[in-house]
């Protein structure tokens, strides 16, 4: 489960096509192995790296993609063809 979740398309923002990135790490244990977290990078999305916290892998990778789709509620997301694209869980 160490692989990280990458998307690169566009972003329409007000009637603006831009580029839009996007990568979440897989979670990561926190020291004492309580709990873990996820950080995402969208420079395009938010001012700085962010963490995302969940009790286990699974619960923390949804908690992700939750975090960037609530980010993105009011914007469309989709690739070079125009077409939507949807955030899905990753392996």
């Amino acid at each position: 489960m160490n692989n990280p979740y990458y998307l690169t398309a566009f972003i329409d923002e007000q009637g603006q096509r831009r580029p839009f990135s996007l990568r979440i790490d897989s979670p990561i244990a926190t020291s004492g192995n309580m709990d873990f977290y996820c950080r995402i990078e969208s420079p395009e999305l938010l001012d700085r790296d962010f963490n995302v916290y969940g009790d286990s892998k699974n619960q923390t990778k949804e908690q992700a993609l939750k975090f960037v789709e609530f980010c993105l509620k009011d914007k469309k997301v989709y690739n070079a063809e125009g077409n939507d694209l949807v955030l899905e869980m990753w392996e």
